[in-house]
């Protein structure tokens, strides 16, 4: 009976782990808040995002390491309304495309306009930068 329920447990996680874009960032060795963010996410959910101002946390990787900023953004449909802001030292927003203004072109033309920018399970999809940050 162990060996069952471990196995029901093992391929439990396995699901989870793959379930979102593919192989999940759990696997990728990704450090910082990114990984506590998605973990919490993936284990439990979350409502529909309603429409109106939220405040959001802005999840910045790089090189496996991962920062988390406050920010705010505006909800429509399901869906992000541009721009995202981001919350500086001094408590004022700035447009997050005032610090990644040079979304990667090839990784856009690949990414299905209509779904750019949906929103599941209370996060939207990472967006990569020309340097490669993913924000």
């Amino acid at each position: 009976m162990k060996i069952k329920l471990s196995i029901v447990f093992f391929l439990g996680v396995l699901t989870q782990a793959f379930s979102q874009d593919g192989l999940s960032r759990h696997l990728k060795g990704i450090e910082g808040c990114y990984l506590d963010y998605y973990s919490e996410f993936a284990d439990r959910g979350a409502s529909s995002v309603t429409d109106g101002e939220h405040e959001v946390v802005v999840s910045v990787i790089y090189q496996n390491s991962s920062e988390c900023y406050m920010g705010k953004t505006t909800v429509k449909g399901g869906k992000l309304v541009v721009p995202v802001l981001v919350q500086k030292e001094d408590m004022a927003y700035v447009p997050l495309s005032k610090l990644f203004n040079d979304m990667d072109m090839e990784w856009l033309m690949k990414q299905d306009k209509t779904t750019l920018y949906d929103i599941h399970d209370g996060m939207s999809k990472l967006f990569l930068s020309q340097q490669g940050y993913q924000v």
